[in-house]
C-alpha cells in the first residue's frame, strides 16, 4: 500500500467533476454525498475529488475534512475502475473522524467499491 496520495488518484479537472455528477450515483448521508461513477475499465486507478464549500467551516476546518476524505480512501482497499466525488455538508463539523470513516466506508460498501 503506498503511503502517498499522488496526482493520479485525484480528480483534478472541472470537466471530471462534472461528469461524475452528472453520470455518477449518488450516496447521502448526514454529512456528506458522495457520487460514484463506475468507468468501466478495470486497468484505471480509482480517483477522488473532494468539494468542501465556505459553508462546511472556515479553511482549517475544510482542510481538515479533506485530509480525513484522503485518508480513508487511502487505507481502504478500493476497487480499480471508478471515479470518486465527495461533497461535504455543514453538519460535518458535529461529525468525529470515526463517525466519518464508518459513513464512508457504509457508502462505499453500498457503491460495491470494497
Amino acid at each position: 500500500m503506498s503511503e502517498t496520495f499522488g496526482k493520479e488518484r485525484r480528480l483534478t479537472q472541472k470537466a471530471q467533476f462534472r461528469q461524475v455528477h452528472a453520470r455518477g450515483r449518488r450516496y447521502d448521508t448526514r454529512w456528506f454525498s458522495c457520487y460514484v461513477l463506475d468507468t468501466g475499465c478495470r486497468d484505471q486507478v480509482t480517483r477522488l475529488g473532494i468539494t468542501a464549500s465556505k459553508k462546511t467551516g472556515r479553511a482549517y476546518a475544510r482542510n481538515r475534512y479533506k485530509r480525513w476524505a484522503r485518508e480513508v480512501f487511502r487505507r481502504l482497499a478500493v476497487r480499480e475502475g471508478a471515479d470518486v466525488v465527495v461533497r461535504f455538508y455543514p453538519a460535518i463539523e458535529t461529525a468525529s473522524f470515526e463517525q466519518f470513516r464508518n459513513a464512508l466506508v457504509r457508502v462505499f460498501d453500498r457503491a460495491r467499491l470494497l
